[in-house]
């Protein structure tokens, strides 16, 4: 089996889950991996929590409105997620949920189910931020920080991002979202 055939492999779940968790981690971590105590902090715990609950939010939804949805770990976006260790700015891009439905597009249910994802980041860097507000907790900053930085880059209008299609399926509802996660994103 060739190199382009194992990239072209994508991974489902419950595979893709760990492995995709796995590349996040590292690409927000860096070499902080290393270090027990960052696996107490409050970056690896918004990273467990936030890409984790953004996707099962996705898939969810997404079944809520009767379509079939898994989360697929896909091997150049694990890539390119795993290159951000070198970059000056983080891309997390490990994969997707795929959907599909067997009786017809459900416009409804499908932006839905994509607007769920970076909302669900956004309620969780607000309840980190309201809770740093009122004990200075830095474990509640960092939780912050890594669910606004989630919510901002999904929210980028660029595809194959959540913000692409939110954008052009729901012009008011994207600038609501990106207006929110940005402000967020920027106070922590």
């Amino acid at each position: 089996m060739g190199a382009r055939s194992l990239l072209s492999r994508e991974i489902e779940e419950p595979a893709s889950f760990p492995i995709a968790l796995a590349a996040i981690t590292l690409a927000i971590g860096g070499d902080n991996v290393l270090e027990p105590r960052f696996y107490a902090s409050g970056y690896f715990a918004g990273i467990l929590a936030g890409f984790i609950l953004h996707e099962l939010a996705h898939r969810q939804v997404a079944r809520r409105y009767g379509m079939h949805a898994e989360f697929i770990a896909y091997p150049p976006g694990l890539l390119i997620t795993l290159a951000s260790v070198l970059l000056p700015i983080i891309i997390l891009a490990p994969g997707y949920v795929r959907t599909y439905t067997f009786y017809g597009y459900n416009p409804r249910g499908f932006i839905n189910s994509v607007a769920a994802g970076p909302a669900v980041n956004i309620v969780l860097a607000l309840l980190g931020m309201t809770y740093h507000a009122t004990t200075g907790s830095p474990w509640a900053w960092q939780f912050s920080w890594v669910n606004g930085l989630i919510a901002v880059f999904n929210l980028l209008p660029v595809p194959p991002l959540d913000g692409d299609k939110i954008l052009r399926s729901n012009t008011r509802l994207w600038a609501a979202m990106f207006i929110a996660a940005a402000a967020i994103y920027l106070a922590v």
